[in-house]
């Protein structure tokens, strides 16, 4: 059973009407705490009890003092106001960045660079505002952003979706990756395809977005995108790199991911490939404050 009418005409203002007549004791002293004349305040109070079907307050009373149902309606109407100005000032500190969270999708290899850098600038000047990376590979990424999982996503190539808006952010050059001891990164000359020994690739799993960029090129030889040691992820691929267990062709950002000395990334002459990142948003739906924000730190 509902007790009061979905189309009451009593709001906020009455509620804070009627308490600040009980806190001053008084219709004058209140009025001229709300900043209203004291007629507009009765006139107020007197539509407050006639939705009420009751007195709100024994007039007779000096100073003016709630009845008894007035009191227990009042005490109500306190708890409402103290939760609505609660939520109005945690709304208000999220949409002035001043608490919040941001929920970030990244590939391994956007984590470096342009992610870490934005995360300085952007947790320097709201230190309030939480963030959380999730990385993953394009797809898993791309499915998150749009069940709302992720505010959005930096990925590269591998998704389809009329959900997602996709822009692109920059692009990274693919060339050779190899431990500084590697023949080829001592080698002065220019680094050609010919010159990778195809037994020394280190690859991804070929659901990797980088895995299928390298399958679908024209440029490669087939047997310079299958390898004898497989990876599920680029920083396995890094590590065992940096141990000279072989070499790999990545995107340079993707190179620079473990950030070690033992890691040369050098360009192949003869292969034109280039990896593109792109700044994942869904297309329906508005971005909270502290996401929209974090973005015009990526771009």
């Amino acid at each position: 059973m509902k007790i009061f009418s979905e189309n009451t005409n009593i709001g906020l203002r009455h509620l804070r009407a009627a308490l600040t007549v009980m806190d001053e004791g008084s219709f004058t002293r209140a009025a001229l705490l709300l900043g209203v004349v004291p007629s507009a305040l009765t006139e107020t109070i007197r539509t407050l009890e006639a939705e009420c079907r009751t007195a709100i307050f024994d007039r007779k009373s000096r100073p003016i003092r709630a009845t008894e149902a007035g009191q227990e309606f009042l005490e109500g109407a306190r708890d409402i106001l103290a939760r609505f100005e609660l939520s109005l000032a945690n709304v208000r500190q999220v949409g002035g960045l001043k608490r919040g969270r941001v929920l970030i999708g990244a590939a391994p290899s956007a984590v470096l660079t342009p992610l870490s850098e934005a995360i300085i600038k952007f947790r320097s000047d709201h230190p309030g505002i939480d963030v959380i990376v999730h990385d993953d590979v394009a797809e898993r990424l791309a499915s998150l952003v749009v069940d709302e999982t992720l505010d959005f996503a930096l990925a590269g190539p591998g998704f389809k979706s009329a959900e997602l808006h996709e822009e692109k952010i920059s692009e990274d050059r693919f060339g050779l990756v190899c431990h500084k001891s590697h023949r080829l990164a001592q080698s002065s000359a220019s680094v050609l395809l010919s010159d990778i020994d195809p037994d020394d690739l280190i690859v991804l799993d070929g659901q990797a977005g980088i895995a299928r960029m390298l399958a679908d090129c024209a440029d490669l030889p087939q047997q310079l995108t299958v390898g004898r040691i497989q990876t599920f992820s680029t920083i396995a691929q890094l590590t065992l790199i940096s141990r000279n267990a072989g070499v790999a062709l990545l995107p340079r950002q993707a190179a620079d991911v473990i950030q070690s000395d033992e890691i040369v990334f050098r360009e192949i002459a003869d292969l034109h490939l280039v990896r593109s990142l792109y700044l994942l948003t869904r297309t329906r739906s508005t971005l909270p404050p502290a996401a929209k924000r974090f973005i015009a730190y990526l771009t």
